[in-house]
């Protein structure tokens, strides 16, 4: 293989969104071994050098499931939410009142319009229910003590929405929400929806995916995707599984991740997973 295709959250993160420090110097191994390292993930490009460290050689990035690519600091592609699809997206979440953070692709995120804080926060200050994951919990305190999250409804450009991601304390309101999600945003209306637990749903533009953004970013890097291995855990990994030549899921994948995969890691991501891997078939 040529390339490695990391995600993020419950891969090479660890469930309380933590980067291993050991994990860093063995991506480096790897790197040093001639094989190129790329991120991605359903975070924003900003998202993710909050949570990579700087010394982790990255070739290239697939962000927010591929509504982003770049190879280096070049921006490569670009998508984003048409102002119609925004309209009605914001139409449904407060007509059900549902927590929502949009990412943009120039300025990241999240962002959460004022007018919506006060159900907001209503749910997150809610006990959490026990299958919240932790980092979902870390997620939500620094929401709630946010300065920047919050704006003004002009404070943010329309065109430039790559992301809404919602959550819910409230396990059956999340369910209701994604219920709903299934009914009204389709792929004919252009939208893709994606999941990675029991309490977030997310939503994307339809036909952009980790996938398509994972090819637009190895041509640009002159390889093969057929020398790319992808490592993944949750539902907007599959796209990225499909096209790669080869494909991991961790121990604490999905199911229908892990029945999609060539093999599955032998530990999990609390179990540095991802490391033992790479250093068994990689170093």
């Amino acid at each position: 293989m040529k390339a490695i295709a990391l995600d993020l959250d419950g891969t090479v993160l660890n469930n309380s969104g933590e980067f291993p420090d050991s994990l860093a110097d063995t991506l480096q191994e790897v790197h040093d071994k001639g094989i190129k390292i790329i991120i991605a993930t359903g975070r924003s490009l900003q998202m993710i050098h909050e949570k990579v460290p700087h010394r982790v050689p990255v070739d290239g990035y697939v962000a927010a499931s591929g509504m982003t690519v770049h190879h280096g600091d070049t921006l490569l592609s670009h998508t984003a939410f048409s102002k119609d699809q925004v309209e009605f997206v914001l139409s449904q979440v407060r007509e059900h009142k549902i927590y929502y953070e949009m990412t943009t692709g120039r300025h990241g995120g999240p962002y959460t319009f004022k007018e919506d804080r006060d159900y907001s926060v209503d749910d997150l200050t809610q006990t959490p229910d026990a299958t919240v994951l932790e980092y979902e919990n870390i997620g939500t305190a620094r929401t709630l003590n946010s300065t920047e999250q919050w704006i003004d409804e002009d404070g943010i450009d329309r065109t430039d929405i790559i992301k809404f991601y919602f959550f819910s304390n409230d396990k059956e309101k999340l369910e209701r929400w994604f219920t709903l999600l299934n009914e009204k945003f389709t792929s004919d209306a252009g939208y893709q929806i994606y999941r990675t637990s029991n309490h977030n749903s997310e939503i994307m533009v339809y036909g952009t995916d980790k996938g398509t953004g994972l090819m637009t970013l190895v041509d640009t890097m002159n390889i093969s995707i057929d020398d790319v291995h992808a490592f993944g855990d949750s539902m907007n990994d599959i796209p990225m599984f499909k096209a790669a030549g080869k494909s991991t899921a961790m121990q604490n994948a999905k199911v229908d991740v892990k029945a999609i995969a060539d093999d599955v890691t032998e530990f999990s991501c609390d179990e540095d997973g991802l490391e033992h891997y790479l250093r068994k078939n990689y170093l």
